[in-house]
């Protein structure tokens, strides 16, 4: 399968594993270092959506510039590793046995490293621009945000239902 394919589908791919993550759960009310690699995830996310905005949503790989300043002067792709936190953190937050925590993150990694290089044929053909952090190019985060309170909100109720 092409980078194309799974940068299209990257956030239905996704769903599955969530839904196998439920179901081997094993959630504990003390999840310090979760709750840390969620909100950084969150934080990272929403410093990068400054700058790229609603572009970071498409389902095409057509950026007609790419970014090299703010995360993007430090990190090649913030949005990713903002989302690696977030599964990291997700993952640890339901508690699955060892071997699924191994399997979710060795997917996340085999699906982003083949994003990545299909990003990165792109990204070499265009040109480079430096942008200005906005506040309203953050608003394409609330998706982000309430993905993470319907997660939470089904790790409570799992949670009181142990």
């Amino acid at each position: 399968m092409s980078g194309r394919f799974f940068y299209k589908y990257r956030g239905i791919i996704a769903l599955p594993a969530f839904l196998l993550l439920l179901y081997f759960s094993k959630p504990e009310s003390r999840q310090v270092l979760s709750h840390i690699l969620i909100i950084c995830g969150l934080l990272i996310r929403f410093w990068a959506s400054g700058y790229i905005g609603e572009k970071a949503r498409t389902k095409k790989l057509k950026a007609e510039y790419r970014i090299s300043n703010g995360p993007y002067g430090i990190l090649r792709h913030p949005l990713y590793i903002g989302n690696f936190f977030l599964v990291s953190g997700t993952v640890l937050l339901y508690n699955p046995p060892l071997w699924f925590k191994i399997i979710i993150i060795a997917i996340f990694l085999i699906e982003y490293t083949i994003i990545i290089i299909a990003e990165e044929t792109h990204l070499k053909k265009i040109p480079v621009r430096r942008l200005k952090f906005s506040f309203r190019s953050v608003k394409s985060e609330i998706q982000t945000f309430l993905l993470m309170v319907v997660i939470y909100l089904i790790y409570f109720w799992v949670l009181r239902r142990i």
